[in-house]
């Protein structure tokens, strides 16, 4: 049978799905709205999804042009075109040009690619895990606020779909940014390699979704004002679309609601 309560079996672990949680992700109130030079929303048609794929084919040729011919990142890759993923794509204002992206990718169906390839601590065991992966932005100052928004639309979408944990990957110089950022070093300065970028030394970095609020506030990390103090409209996430997608069930309190109505 088919409802909230629905499990799957991965690596011999018991998996529930996960539950929709409701409300702002942060316990401190919005003081003010910004506009953004870009709107951030997800791409849905094959026409968003190739101009996305271009876009990071051509993000990574500056940095990692062999990576782009070993795995093609101009064109979509296979993860791209799962019913279970989600692209979150910023586009300029000015142009309609895309500035950047990141690909979202659950555990709800099959397990992450760190999963398969890492023995990952006993915490992240039989917990809804999020990949936030190929992130890319624009050089220069029209890209200099997307990695913020992608990582802010990055988390409240983990944290309305019901996800425990955020992973990314960061190689240097970037990972000092996941650092400031205040993600965790999940194997504590060792260096792993994975198959999203073979060949390449990197940190894997993760963020408990219930515990960011507190983590950024106790730290007084400086981007916790952009994070929740601060109403971004430019960033319209369609969250109903990505809870299908990441199949989060709705709270049992919600599910009585719908149905009464």
């Amino acid at each position: 049978m088919t409802d909230r309560f629905s499990s799957r079996i991965t690596k011999g672990v018991f998996m529930s799905r996960p539950t929709v949680r409701l409300g702002r992700p942060y316990t401190r109130p919005a003081l003010e709205t910004q506009p953004l030079p870009f709107r951030m929303r997800i791409a849905k048609s094959p026409e968003d999804i190739q101009r996305v794929c271009r876009h990071r084919g051509e993000a990574y040729a500056r940095h990692q042009p062999d990576l782009v011919q070993r795995l093609s990142l101009c064109e979509p890759e296979a993860d791209d075109l799962r019913d279970d993923v989600v692209l979150v794509m910023a586009e300029s204002h000015e142009d309609g040009s895309i500035l950047g992206s990141v690909r979202l990718t659950t555990n709800v169906n099959t397990p992450l690619r760190f999963e398969k390839e890492f023995d990952l601590p006993e915490k992240f065991k039989n917990c809804s895990l999020l990949e936030a992966g190929r992130m890319v932005t624009q050089n220069g100052p029209a890209g200099r606020m997307v990695v913020p928004g992608l990582i802010k639309a990055a988390f409240e979408i983990s944290h309305h779909s019901g996800i425990d944990y955020s992973i990314l990957i960061g190689r240097a110089p970037i990972d000092r940014m996941y650092h400031a950022m205040q993600f965790e070093d999940m194997f504590r300065g060792r260096k792993v390699v994975t198959s999203a970028q073979p060949g390449v030394e990197v940190t894997l970095f993760f963020m408990d979704i219930l515990q960011a609020d507190a983590r950024w506030r106790a730290a007084q990390c400086p981007m916790y004002g952009f994070m929740a103090q601060t109403l971004h409209p430019d960033i319209n996430i369609d969250h109903a679309f990505v809870q299908k997608r990441f199949k989060a069930s709705l709270p049992l309190e919600e599910e009585a609601s719908t149905i009464s109505g």
